[in-house]
């Protein structure tokens, strides 16, 4: 027998004991408040004897961290956060930690509800996995930035004879020399070196030699030490070569020099000079000969560029300035004009760009910057002549001071570039001819008529890798029967303000060219990268993904959890001390005085 039925049975047997006692006293007044009593002292007794307790809700307050780590942890980093629960998403991690505790998906921590802070180590996660804590509060240490390659850029969709251009930063950690070197068909195609530490911007260039899918690589050395060696996939298109219509005043350098750097390149060129009143010098260049003396829309409508001097296109007649007008802003036709120190026109062609002087009358000879060049060109005179800047242009070259020299604007269908440059053929006569196929590679591609375009693919992850979601766009003025990557049918999803735009996502599982197609479409390529491409950028994307994590889920460090439970709680005896007293008070003063 335990000790809870010994007592209640004594309790029994006393209570049983005093009752008969009561009822056998001879004095039989106030008996029943005499048994109450005596009962009531049995039970207190038995009460203080016997462990009571009882059941209650309670509500606990709780803060529990866990590490994360991801790649790039420190191991050292790990005794300054002791804690029982270790976590993480990679495999080569698991194996490196032993207590460290594998988890499929980033959801399994914010499924756990005794969880409410990660603490995150490394690199830090990606957006899919951050979007998959679900706003569990998070603790970022990075790892400190490492050497390499931080920023990328290149153009990697050409023309034949486009010029590819690779732009970046490179984060020197050392106090070593870095040389860059762009490598296409194993051969060193251009390089530079990095001498400083900390952020170096740099550019790179070549004009790529071959068509088709080509991959060219990005290799940073140090020493005899390669640290790192990108891909960079290009995809060259040949080209049916742009038709352009020159109309000069008169035969001259800028028009001579001009005229035979298309022509080498490729373009078809007509040449119209006046001689004189509707008198014409006309030359054929890489194309058929027809007439040129009167210019029509059907006329216009064989160039894809009209190269002109402002002074010449104010004179044509009001039927060709009127062809010229409807073909730009009709069918796409671009137009460049060069302007002088005299042009102060109210015409159409220079209505989007007024001019300014310089006060200086002849102004020493200045570097220009062109869009999408990171290095300013050798010196040029340019004149004094500059664009005043307007809302409704875009500037695509300036010189060293910030005077726009050639902005571009629309008109319609079309697009007008103005220029006062009359001086470019100095570049070739010095050997600068590399910043003279910069400019007018810029020029001439910017304005040329574009041709309709039925359907445009866009690759929207910014470096798709194998075994993640890649996410792909398809602008198509057809609805889009289904979607063929690789050997597999995907099924895009319709944007829901766009009609035209469609968004698929693909998970490859293989590296390298990729193939897209819609049912009846052109073939599109893409290129996935494996785990181990461009570290440095993908830690970083990953840092910067963590943080505005961290940004937009303030962590609070009052913050806890409420923890539901069950509590058992032990009666006091306090409450029984007081009744046994009670009882027996009264049974000793009934007794002797009543």
């Amino acid at each position: 027998m335990n000790w809870n039925s010994i007592v209640i049975i004594v309790c029994i047997l006393l209570a049983a004991f005093a009752v008969w006692k009561e009822y056998a006293r001879v004095n039989k007044t106030r008996l029943a408040w005499r048994v109450v009593a005596v009962l009531l002292a049995v039970v207190a007794l038995s009460c203080i004897a016997l462990p009571l307790t009882y059941q209650k809700d309670i509500i606990k307050q709780d803060k529990n961290e866990v590490i994360l780590l991801t790649p790039g942890y420190s191991v050292d980093s790990l005794s300054k956060y002791p804690t029982d629960k270790t976590f993480t998403l990679q495999e080569a991690i698991k194996k490196e930690n032993a207590k460290a505790i594998l988890l499929n998906n980033a959801d399994e921590l914010a499924a756990d509800s005794t969880i409410t802070q990660v603490c995150v180590l490394g690199d830090g996660l990606d957006k899919d996995e951050l979007a998959k804590l679900n706003g569990l509060p998070v603790v970022f240490y990075p790892t400190p930035s490492k050497q390499g390659i931080s920023a990328i850029n290149w153009n990697q969709n050409l023309k034949a004879g486009d010029a590819l251009i690779v732009q970046g930063n490179f984060k020197n950690t050392s106090a070593k020399k870095v040389k860059l070197i762009l490598k296409g068909l194993s051969t060193g195609l251009d390089s530079m070196e990095v001498n400083n530490t900390g952020n170096n911007p740099f550019q790179l260039s070549t004009i790529p030699k071959s068509t088709g899918k080509n991959i060219f690589y990005l290799l940073a050395i140090t020493g005899k030490d390669t640290i790192e060696n990108e891909q960079l996939p290009i995809q060259i298109e040949p080209v049916k070569p742009l038709k352009v219509l020159m109309l000069t005043a008169s035969p001259d350098f800028e028009s001579r020099f001009l005229k035979n750097w298309l022509s080498q390149n490729g373009y078809g060129v007509v040449v119209r000079s006046a001689i004189s009143k509707d008198k014409f010098n006309k030359e054929f260049i890489n194309i058929d000969q027809f007439s040129i003396d009167h210019l029509s829309q059907a006329t216009l409508s064989k160039f894809d560029v009209l190269i002109g001097d402002l002074t010449v296109l104010k004179t044509l007649n009001s039927s060709e300035a009127s062809a010229l007008q409807q073909e730009v802003t009709q069918k796409g036709l671009g137009v460049i004009v060069k302007g002088d120190s005299t042009n102060h026109s109210t015409s159409w062609l220079q209505r989007d760009f007024p001019t300014d002087r310089l006060a200086i009358k002849d102004p020493a000879p200045v570097s220009l910057v062109l869009q999408g060049q990171l290095n300013k060109s050798n010196k040029l005179n340019v004149g004094p002549v500059y664009i005043k800047s307007q809302s409704n242009t875009q500037n695509l070259v300036s010189d060293e001071h910030g005077h726009a020299l050639a902005n571009i604007t629309l008109a319609g269908s079309g697009k007008l570039i103005f220029t006062p440059l009359n001086n470019t053929f100095s570049w070739m006569l010095n050997g600068y001819k590399s910043d003279y196929t910069n400019l007018w590679s810029l020029l001439i591609g910017k304005a040329a008529r574009r041709a309709p375009v039925m359907e445009n693919w866009d690759m929207l992850s910014s470096i798709p890798t194998i075994s993640k979601p890649v996410q792909l766009q398809l602008q198509s003025a057809a609805t889009p029967s289904g979607i063929k990557i690789g050997d597999a049918l995907v099924s895009p999803t319709q944007h829901n303000l766009l009609p035209f735009e469609w968004q698929t996502n693909y998970w490859p599982q293989i590296s390298g060219w990729q193939s897209a197609q819609q049912a009846g479409g052109a073939l599109n390529w893409f290129y996935v990268y494996g785990e181990q491409d461009w570290p440095v950028i993908r830690a970083l994307s990953k840092q910067m993904a963590t943080k505005n994590y961290v940004d937009q889920n303030h962590i609070d460090s009052r913050v806890t959890k409420q923890i539901h439970e069950k509590s058992t709680i032990a009666v006091s005896k306090i409450y029984f001390y007081v009744l046994l007293l009670i009882a027996c008070v009264f049974l000793w003063v009934e007794a002797k005085f009543l």
